[in-house]
């Protein structure tokens, strides 16, 4: 499965469904200047401009998101260390879970525009995908 989803991969309309959201560019030093696209929605305006020692919706969300990343991260090792199918079976449904549940926060930051990601330029995309599904060549099985 997870073969057939990388082989379906396209760069160039992963770039195009990221025209939805908002690119900022900013210049980082003065020699050789570097772009760097951030990807992000705008602030919902329910922030204060200078952040006090208050905490706030972003804050509570942001520990939320920290503690569900730690939750995941051992509930892996737990998963595969699980001696007993039944109890693997069980934290693998737990680990999920709590997958889904990351993913609903990040999804939450980055609606709110707590969130950024920095863009790929299509042409790296597009070069890393090449060179990956060379590597397919090494596989034991062949890819269908």
């Amino acid at each position: 499965m997870y073969n057939q989803q990388w082989q379906n991969y396209n760069p160039q309309s992963m770039a195009q469904n990221m025209q939805s959201y908002q690119f900022m560019t900013g210049q980082q030093g003065m020699q050789g200047q570097q772009q760097q696209n951030t990807i992000k929605n705008l602030q919902s305006g329910l922030l204060p401009q200078v952040k006090g020692p208050q905490i706030n919706d972003r804050d509570t969300v942001n520990f939320a998101l920290a503690q569900e990343k730690y939750i995941t991260d051992n509930l892996n090792v737990f998963a595969r260390e699980a001696g007993h199918r039944l109890l693997h079976n069980d934290v693998m449904n737990i680990l999920n879970e709590t997958h889904a549940m990351t993913r609903e926060l990040f999804d939450l930051m980055f609606r709110k525009g707590w969130y950024t990601l920095e863009a790929e330029q299509p042409q790296k995309l597009a070069r890393t995908h090449q060179q990956f599904t060379q590597y397919s060549t090494q596989f034991p099985y062949p890819m269908q």
